[in-house]
């Protein structure tokens, strides 16, 4: 057994007509009956005479969907998101395609279904089964992190299980647009996407690198990687249609079947609007985030906020949509008024929310007025909550290598006015005498000249002087740009340039 996502048209009519009629409704209403189609081949063939005019990043994504459509099995389980709402019907697949010449264009392509659960909060579905749900595709299969048994307790139970373990990436970025052609889409962490090109860290230079390869093989990814933390899962899926609809629930474009791609243009668009700056995302706030039901027990809530030292407390409905929170200052504003005795009581329903792709600084209002953001996902779900004091240990790590490193390169700088110019480096004379900077790499060449490491007299040995030197030179070149994850992803190269500055603030 297989599960399928299979969205519905643009204005939600294929979904009514699909539930209705107990259908499963595929787009492409200029293609005619693929009965015959016995191969991926035939489907592109018709495709390829239906619409010569059609880039063949499009044709690639439109054979596969089809080709997915036709080779279904019986049994299978169909996940179909309604469109302008905040739930999914899940239903069984009951029979083979057909073609129905006899019904409107974009209707004729069916299979069978037995829709067993029609109204599914979203909410209820964690959020790395919903992102494989593939947005931007009409049709996509489902495969990883255990989505066939998910998608099946979600039928039984109304509840996602949900998946812990690791994700196996693709070996390359071949591997990659193979796998998101075959499948719909694929996951992986943002660390892997960006380590199928050799990169560890997001620099700027990194990160239009990753979106030009990106855009060029016509792949989009969702969230951005540069707004999650480096192993937060992102998922990679063929890039939409600038002209596509936008599904009002979502706020993402959808492929209705029968549509022309650009996909170039549509995920240079979306890597455009990744200006450089600190996403919400990327910090590392509370995500196992402990929450209170709004009709939960109020001792409840007291017990948790005391015994974890919690200033607040979000609150949540039984799908774990924020719905405010308690604070301190909530429970005793409402014991000044006579009330308190329930968590609804005691909530404060205008709580400060935030989504990970938002830029840190235009939020920083709010966490100034109320001291914490409730992070939330697309479906006002509870992931995370960030607080100011998070913000202030992220600007002593973002800030403090940079002065390390500015009191080191003071140091060094008054330790060569200790030398005699004349007998310096040549190349290092000619840089002072123009008023030039002396880099870290320059003051490599001073120490390691025997005549001028003597004339110091410091206690050290050359060798492990200089070995630290190289390792403070390369963390400052790496600091030198834009970087997400510096400098906590080089908490070692923190550490040498301090330990550096503790070896100058002995002699320099």
């Amino acid at each position: 057994m297989r599960a399928w996502t299979i969205r519905g048209g643009r204005q939600g009519e294929r979904e009514a007509i699909a539930l209705d009629q107990r259908l499963a409704i595929a787009g492409w209403e200029e293609v005619g009956d693929l009965t015959a189609c016995a191969s991926l081949n035939d489907v592109t063939a018709l495709l390829e005479e239906q619409y010569p005019d059609e880039a063949p990043g499009t044709l690639t994504s439109w054979k596969h969907q089809l080709w997915r459509f036709l080779t279904m099995d019986v049994g299978d389980l169909i996940v179909m998101p309604r469109k302008f709402q905040q739930i999914v019907a899940i239903g069984r697949l009951t029979g083979p395609y057909e073609y129905r010449a006899d019904q409107a264009p974009g209707f004729r392509h069916v299979r069978t279904v037995d829709w067993l659960v029609r109204d599914l909060d979203r909410a209820t579905i964690k959020g790395d089964l919903r992102d494989s749900m593939g947005a931007y595709l009409t049709i996509s299969e489902l495969t990883r992190r255990d989505a066939v048994q998910r998608v099946a307790a979600l039928v039984e139970g109304g509840r996602d299980p949900g998946y812990t373990g690791a994700v196996d990436p693709p070996v390359d970025a071949a591997a990659l647009e193979k796998d998101v052609a075959e499948v719909g889409t694929r996951q992986l962490t943002a660390r892997d996407l960006i380590g199928l090109w050799g990169w560890s860290r997001r620099t700027d230079g990194v990160t239009e690198f990753v979106d030009q390869e990106l855009a060029t093989r016509g792949l989009t990814v969702d969230p951005h990687f540069n707004s999650v933390r480096l192993d937060d899962l992102v998922t990679v899926s063929p890039a939409p249609d600038d002209t596509e609809a936008v599904d009002e629930s979502t706020e993402q474009p959808l492929a209705s079947g029968s549509s022309s791609s650009s996909g170039d243009s549509s995920s240079r668009k979306a890597s455009a609007e990744q200006d450089l700056g600190w996403r919400i995302g990327t910090l590392p706030f509370a995500r196992d985030v402990t929450t209170i039901a709004l009709d939960g027990d109020l001792g409840m809530a007291y017990f948790h906020m005391v015994e974890s030292d919690f200033s607040q407390l979000p609150v949540v409905d039984r799908n774990g949509r924020a719905r405010g929170i308690v604070t301190w200052k909530s429970i005793a504003r409402a014991k000044l008024t006579g009330r308190g005795s329930t968590v609804a009581e005691v909530t404060d329903h205008d709580a400060p929310t935030a989504r990970e792709h938002e830029e840190l600084f235009t939020r920083i209002q709010d966490l100034r007025q109320h001291g914490f953001l409730v992070i939330v996902d697309a479906d006002h779900v509870v992931t995370g909550v960030l607080t100011a004091s998070d913000i202030a240990d992220q600007l002593k790590l973002r800030i403090e290598p940079f002065t390390l490193l500015e009191e080191v390169e003071r140091r060094l700088r008054r330790t060569l006015n200790r030398y005699n110019r004349a007998d310096l480096p040549t190349r290092t004379r000619n840089i002072l005498e123009n008023k030039g900077r002396i880099t870290l790499g320059e003051y490599r060449h001073v120490f390691q000249e025997p005549a001028l490491w003597k004339q110091l007299s410091w206690p050290f040995d050359q060798q492990s002087f200089l070995d630290r030197l190289d390792i403070v030179k390369k963390f400052r070149d790496s600091v030198a740009h834009w970087d997400v994850d510096a400098p906590e992803a080089e908490r070692d190269a923190v550490e040498a340039t301090r330990q550096m500055l503790r070896l100058l603030q002995l002699v320099a």
